[in-house]
Formats: structure tokens, sequence, C-alpha cells
């Protein structure tokens, strides 16, 4: 059945399930976010942090306040993409048809968490579960991929792991 644990594709490094990744032993939850927020960026130490459903696999996102958001990443693997994503964001936005998350601040390892970790601008939507209009948004993703795949890549990152 898909999205047991016998199902799982692969995590980065070989691991099948959540136990596999350090993180997922030790909880990042909102309490650990709003402990990073607090010792490394103490103008935002009094926003509320509140997980983000669903929590996801390679990050855990909380939202900070009502215009910001904390994305943390769950094992070793992912930990390039903050880098990445900093660097490379602001350089699609221009090109692509919808906003797409703006980088605010990187954070580094504290609090007991082992990586980097990424602040970044709330872009205010919903699920797309369930889908009220199925053409409409295959229409909206073709016409965002078509963006995505004009704009150069010279220069761009390296793609899959390691960065």
């Amino acid at each position: 059945m898909i999205g047991t644990r016998a199902t799982l594709p692969p995590l980065p490094g070989g691991g099948r399930s959540r136990d596999a990744c350090p993180m997922h032993r030790h909880e990042i939850d909102a309490a650990l976010a709003a402990r990073l927020v607090a010792e490394q960026f103490p103008r935002w130490a009094d926003l509320p942090v509140v997980p983000v459903r669903p929590g996801g696999w390679d990050n855990r996102t909380f939202r900070l306040g009502d215009t910001l958001s904390v994305r943390l990443p769950t094992a070793p693997a992912y930990v390039a993409a903050v880098a990445k994503e900093h660097a490379w964001l602001p350089r699609l936005a221009p090109h692509l048809p919808v906003p797409i998350p703006e980088p605010v601040a990187v954070g580094g390892p504290g609090a007991g968490y082992p990586w980097p970790w990424s602040v970044r601008r709330w872009i205010d939507g919903r699920p797309a579960d369930p889908v009220p209009d199925l053409r409409a948004l295959a229409r909206d993703l073709a016409a965002f991929l078509v963006a995505l795949q004009a704009v150069d890549p010279a220069d761009g990152p390296a793609a899959g792991w390691p960065p």
C-alpha cells in the first residue's frame, strides 16, 4: 500500500523509514523552532511559532507570526537545499507566474539542532487537496513548469545530493 513504511521511497543514504533520519528520533517541533528563532533572530522572538500541516518529509515548516515561516531540514541529505534555495529562489521568482518563497534569513546550528535552517516570507494560500477544478490546476501547473523551464540554468546549482 502506498504510504506505508514498506513502500516509502528510499531516503538519501539508503534508509526507508523516518526512523532512519537522525532528527526524526528527536522531535523537530514548534518549541525547537521557537528556541532557534529566539537564539539567532531575537527581533522575532515574540512571534508565535505554529506547525504547518502536513508536516513534510525533508523539512518541517512552521509559521512565524503572520508574515514569515521557518523551515528545518530533517536529515543531513536535505541540508544542502538551504543554501541552494536561499541563493536561487530570488533568481527564479521574477520569471515565474506565481509567488514562490522569498528567503529572509538563514539560521545556523543551535538549541540542540545540528544544521542550517531558513526563514522565508509566508505565502497565503490553501492546500491543493481536495482540488475543486482539476483542469484549472493542470493549466496553472503547466504554465508554472513552462516558465520554470524557460529560466536560463547557467551558473545554477547541481541537481541532487550532495550539492
